[in-house]
């Protein structure tokens, strides 16, 4: 009749266990960062106001001092005493995304600044693709994530989610706006849809990321998708504050 004792570790056994339980601290402890919300200056959030059609104000590292956003140059002014820093979302790609994409040609880096997750810090989704050559798309999507904020000086930030889009093909423009008014921003998409065609598409804060919905999908032209409406997230103007 077999023992039913549990056997004796050996000391090989006793050193896997230890690391075992090691990683689980460390991936426990690793996964605490990656939840444990706002960084990096930790200040509570700071109302967002609108400069003009194009223009933020926003508290965007959370250091309690307004920062301007320029939607149309997709580009960041950190304010601090009398120093400014211009960072451009080019900067939000990481050191890995920019080496992935730095064999091919005509890769362009496209932005979109909004409240995507409703906690008051402003987020940025960033999308980094290949245009298209000619008429034919190009399927190589490098990049398509949201940082949440708040961010860092570089853009970058520990609370990244993915966008979960249907195609990989050339990003024209995104775009943040608040299509049912209230206060959480949306995500515009216009795609290349190949043939010269650019298609409209709408995501949503979902699951930790964005999903990006493939129906009631608009078409247009290159050249003809609508203008981007001013103040299209609603906020108010920074001379009322």
């Amino acid at each position: 009749m077999l023992s039913s004792l549990p056997r004796p570790r050996t000391g090989r056994g006793r050193l896997a266990a230890a690391i075992g339980g090691g990683l689980v601290v460390i991936a426990g402890g690793t996964w605490l960062l990656l939840v444990t919300g706002p960084q990096p200056g930790d200040h509570a959030p700071m109302a967002i106001c609108a400069a003009d059609g194009f223009t933020l104000r926003a508290d965007v590292d959370a250091d309690g001092h307004l920062d301007e956003i320029n939607e149309g140059t997709s580009s960041v002014v950190f304010r601090r005493d009398d120093h400014r820093t211009a960072v451009r979302v080019d900067d939000a790609r990481g050191f890995w995304q920019k080496l992935r994409g730095a064999s091919k040609e005509d890769m362009s880096t496209r932005g979109a600044f909004g409240d995507f997750d409703g906690d008051g810090y402003l987020d940025l989704a960033v999308f980094y693709s290949q245009r298209d050559e000619g008429d034919s798309t190009r399927d190589n999507m490098v990049v398509h994530e949201v940082h949440y904020g708040p961010l860092a000086r570089d853009l970058s930030s520990d609370r990244i989610g993915t966008i979960r889009i249907g195609s990989s093909s050339f990003v024209y423009e995104a775009r943040a706006i608040d299509t049912n008014h209230d206060g959480r921003a949306e995500l515009e998409v216009f795609q290349s849809g190949g043939d010269g065609s650019v298609s409209r598409y709408l995501g949503r804060q979902d699951r930790g990321g964005v999903s990006v919905s493939r129906e009631d999908t608009d078409a247009y032209g290159v050249a003809d998708r609508p203008y981007r409406e001013p103040d299209a997230l609603g906020y108010g103007a920074c001379e009322d504050r």
